[in-house]
């Protein structure tokens, strides 16, 4: 007599959220201004201008587009909106930070996109390994928008957790 295999954690009506599934598919392209600045020191007007006119647009085609300094220099504002005006035509999005942050804002305007109402009352993990690349920030978005209606919030999986909060 063979005895049935049951998964007890699919009967007990648990939901897991892989954050990776939320995270950016896009294209990301990175502009330094560490070379576009003159003796390594500052950005001149004319010389940027120069530079802007010679830049190949078309290698930002359809990309998300992170422009910083990788040297600590000021850098003025009219500089990147002069890069934000010549690029905006061909990316889906331009950003003026770190790769990091760029990803937090894509992941944030993904999982705004989402109906929670699926969550309503559900006891929900959020899968805690994976991908090193997702910002720990995105966990704090997920956990924003799911705290309101889950019955029960856990990190990690149903194996391991951690209690995050319990609605009654």
């Amino acid at each position: 007599m063979s005895k049935v295999i049951r998964n007890k954690v699919a009967e007990a009506g648990l939901v897991t959220i892989d954050l990776l599934d939320y995270a950016p598919k896009e294209k990301i392209k990175e502009i330094d201004l560490k070379s576009w600045l003159v003796d390594e020191l500052i950005i001149k007007e004319l010389d940027f201008k120069k530079k802007l006119g010679e830049l190949d647009v078309s290698s930002f085609k359809n990309s998300c587009v992170y422009i910083h300094c990788s040297k600590d220099v000021i850098i003025p504002t009219w500089a990147f909106l002069l890069l934000q005006t010549k690029l905006t035509p061909f990316t889906k999005y331009i950003f003026f930070g770190s790769k990091k942050d760029l990803i937090l804002i894509l992941f944030k305007r993904s999982v705004n996109n989402l109906d929670f109402s699926f969550y309503k009352n559900k006891r929900v993990f959020i899968k805690g390994c994976g991908d090193a690349s997702l910002p720990v920030g995105a966990f704090s978005i997920i956990t924003h928008k799911l705290s309101p209606v889950v019955k029960s919030l856990f990190y990690g999986e149903a194996c391991s957790n951690v209690p995050l909060i319990k609605n009654m």
